[in-house]
């Protein structure tokens, strides 16, 4: 049966297999999720189409971090204003500052507590309307 969130697009970029195993099992039946393991491959998933939502992990194994993905991620129209949430091992409080000064929506450290998790897409996902494929 098919929720009402379901068409809600959500982008998950992380190059740790086991993260990506455990958000697609936590949310990945809940929303249209796409995962992707590179910076470079998320680029080419965002240039064809509009997601609700980013999910960005940090450090990234390639040419460049999350930070610098998303400062990419900003400057393409249809993504400027996308909700982003950074997934990250980075847990102190400095960091945090950091990276929300970096132009993340929020943030969420690894590991993840399942239900603050859940909750924090779901507060980010509700008010919004699908996208239209």
């Amino acid at each position: 049966m098919e929720n009402h969130y379901s068409q809600k697009r959500i982008l998950y970029v992380d190059d740790d297999l086991q993260s990506r195993l455990l958000v697609k099992h936590l949310i990945g039946k809940l929303y249209d999720l796409t995962i992707c393991s590179t910076a470079e491959e998320a680029l080419r998933i965002l240039e064809s189409g509009k997601f609700n939502l980013i999910l960005l992990d940090i450090r990234l194994e390639g040419e460049m971090t999350g930070i610098e993905l998303l400062s990419k991620i900003r400057r393409m129209p249809e993504h400027e204003n996308t909700p982003a949430i950074a997934i990250t091992a980075f847990a102190f409080e400095e960091d945090k500052e950091y990276i929300l000064s970096s132009g993340f929506t929020d943030y969420i450290a690894k590991p993840i507590s399942l239900n603050a998790f859940k909750d924090m897409i779901r507060n980010y996902i509700e008010n919004q309307k699908a996208i239209p494929c």
